[in-house]
């Protein structure tokens, strides 16, 4: 799938903003400048520029340009840190991937969250995921994804391996707020496989509904996670 000329800069000043690159209320090149670094038109920039207004990313001001803005509705993303290292906050870097491919099916009846009429009948994208830091995996998810103005996400390679990057980047779906429930469950023969742990360990359970920034769009995931070694916190990005 080829990402327009416009997505594509508004995914780099993106990261740059998330990364820090540019901070709270920097200003952002002038159209002219992003338009000759970029060597496209002022048009593409002006919309790429209106989408992360949209998004929460940076706000423009009449006169005097766009200037980063961060105060935008947050996501609290799992994470896992290493008890061990008890004078550093840092999150344990993972690494993702995509097992298998994804497939159409119907949502169970007994769905964790209550599904519109709408996903119902459109069906649900089911898709795998496995985390893991080095050679030890840690979580193991299974993502819902109502099957509505997707088109082609089962035959589309995922960007990074991550299902949420590939929303953003290819359908230019964000996840924009979360509903979440934790508690504790046995493993069982699929989840123990991959995270290799024996059937019965404990696996801390967390399944979430994520709204998006598409209006009346959700999705859904399903996490096992393995804290045997690391701790598990709540990322807020």
């Amino acid at each position: 799938m080829q990402i327009p000329q416009y997505r594509q800069l508004y995914e780099s000043l993106r990261h740059q903003i998330i990364s820090g690159i540019y901070q709270q209320d920097d200003l952002l090149p002038s159209e002219n400048q992003l338009a000759d670094l970029h060597q496209i038109t002022r048009m593409t920039v002006r919309q790429a520029l209106n989408e992360l207004v949209k998004d929460g990313y940076i706000r423009k001001q009449k006169g005097k340009g766009s200037f980063v803005n961060l105060r935008r509705k947050t996501v609290g993303l799992l994470a896992f840190r290493d008890p061990k290292q008890l004078n550093t906050n840092e999150e344990v870097a993972l690494q993702s991937k995509i097992i298998g491919r994804p497939s159409i099916q119907a949502w169970d009846p007994a769905f964790f969250f209550p599904i519109s009429e709408a996903e119902r009948q459109a069906g649900c994208i089911v898709a795998m995921n496995l985390h893991h830091s080095q050679t030890t995996p840690v979580m193991f998810e299974y993502y819902y994804l109502p099957n509505i103005n997707l088109p082609g996400f089962i035959m589309t390679p995922f960007v990074n391996d991550s299902i949420m990057e590939s929303l953003r980047v290819n359908y230019h779906v964000e996840a924009s707020g979360v509903e979440q429930e934790v508690s504790c469950v046995l493993a069982k023969a699929q989840e123990a496989q991959f995270l290799k742990v024996s059937v019965g360990s404990p696996l801390v359970y967390v399944w979430r509904r994520y709204t998006t920034n598409r209006i009346g769009y959700y999705f859904y995931s399903v996490s096992f996670c393995n804290t045997q070694q690391y701790s598990l916190s709540s990322l807020i990005v």
